[in-house]
């Protein structure tokens, strides 16, 4: 029976694995709660075949009592670390891990009591390993560096040039050669969670993350301003207040989306001439996303994943990008370059940590770009500085508290 029931629990752990034994370095937490759990099940499995196969009872017994420990001990973890989220979520593996316990312990009543009470706290050994599935999704500090702490003025009237317009909430309509962009610029949380856990319920507050950033009234959290420079150019200048700080699975920093080009490519700043074809991309499954992040070493690297924004992630380009300079996007069309959209704070303001749900050295900061299943005439471009929108999973990862601000140049490039 438990070599039966514990083979059945290690296979149950290996269908989940989905990220490879080298995607997490071995010091890393989630390789533990990932692959090294899946090693130790296999490794329990192993235990409980020798000892049945070699007469050893105890043996079989200590091992057998593994996932109900940490069962019970991951539900404890869980209701410690993450203390806003709904208690049973964390109760039934619990309760699961206490009925594992009671059913193997009584079935071996043919070992004497103080032998079973022993073998009960060897078990303990497997403790750890229940802790560390649930404290490995404890998100690590917020890595984002706010530009300033205070807001700055409400929003700034200018005067739109022809062919452009500023909307209400805070996007900027605009032509891009013989196409046109639209710009959003302030910084939105598409969810939130409490106490860092999923995000799955949340306890409305007047600061809730998930509430557009107000440019005006009582609870304003953003500052807009749109200026005209010399040869047509634009520049948006944008701030928005994170008031706490807020763990967050998905965020935009920045979307901008294109309509109008015919044959649609792009190019990085710090990838030089290289242009990138934009694609259409599925999720959860099919066609791989394309993206582009700021790496730890100070390089800006343009990815592509292999299944929807899954991994394995292959590079496909590589240039440097100090920390505070600026991350320019060049819209063609064909090989006519259209008009250029430059971040001038997006690299001052990025964590660079490497992202729990994507791994292989991915960070959470993220620019992906290419055509949305759901309308493949659009050019979409999103921007987060701290995300886990790459990989799988819906681990969260925080903002810290502050104020963001976001500069954004447009430059005309082609011909209307």
């Amino acid at each position: 029976m438990s070599v039966t029931s514990l083979t059945l629990c290690a296979l149950g752990a290996t269908s989940t694995l989905w990220r490879r034994v080298n995607v997490f370095p071995l010091e890393h937490p989630l390789w533990w709660a990932t692959t090294g759990t899946v090693f130790a099940a296999w490794l329990v499995v192993a235990l409980a075949v020798i000892g049945a196969v070699a007469k050893r009872p105890a043996l079989t017994f200590a091992v057998a009592l593994a996932p109900g420990v940490m069962l019970m001990s991951g539900g404890l973890a869980g209701r410690f670390s993450f203390g806003l989220t709904d208690g049973t979520f964390f109760g039934a593996p619990f309760a699961v891990g206490v009925l594992w316990l009671l059913t193997t312990f009584r079935s071996y009543r043919a070992l004497p009591s103080r032998r079973r009470w022993a073998l009960v706290g060897v078990s303990l050994l497997f403790v750890p390993l229940g802790v560390v599935q649930i404290r490995a999704r404890v998100p690590a500090p917020a890595g984002t560096t706010p530009a300033s702490m205070a807001l700055p003025p409400r929003l700034v009237a200018s005067i739109v040039p022809e062919g452009a317009r500023l909307s209400d909430t805070g996007s900027l309509h605009a032509p891009c050669g013989h196409g046109s962009l639209t710009i959003a610029p302030l910084l939105t949380f598409q969810d939130a969670s409490d106490d860092g856990f999923w995000p799955m319920a949340h306890t409305p507050t007047t600061e809730r993350a998930t509430e557009r950033p107000a440019l005006d009234g009582p609870l304003r959290r953003a500052s807009l301003q749109l200026e005209t420079l010399d040869g047509g150019a634009l520049l948006l200048d944008a701030a928005t207040l994170v008031p706490k700080s807020t763990a967050s699975h998905l965020n935009r920093y920045t979307d901008v989306m294109a309509v109008g080009l015919g044959s649609p490519r792009l190019s990085f700043g710090p990838t030089g001439s290289t242009t990138f074809a934009v694609e259409p991309f599925d999720y959860p499954r099919g066609r791989p996303a394309q993206f582009g992040a700021l790496l730890s070493s100070g390089d800006f690297a343009v990815l592509r994943a292999t299944n929807a924004e899954k991994g394995p992630f292959r590079e496909l380009a590589r240039g440097p990008l100090a920390r505070g300079g600026p991350l320019s996007v060049t819209f063609f069309d064909g090989d006519a370059p259209q008009c250029r959209v430059t971040w001038l704070d997006y690299s001052a303001q990025a964590d660079v940590t490497v992202s729990p749900a994507a791994g292989e050295g991915v960070p959470v900061n993220v620019v992906q770009f290419g055509k949305p299943a759901s309308d493949e005439s659009k050019v979409v471009i999103i921007v987060s500085l701290a995300a886990t929108g790459i990989g799988e999973g819906l681990d969260t990862v925080l903002h810290a508290k502050g104020v963001y601000r976001n500069r954004v140049l447009l430059e005309p490039l082609g011909a209307r």
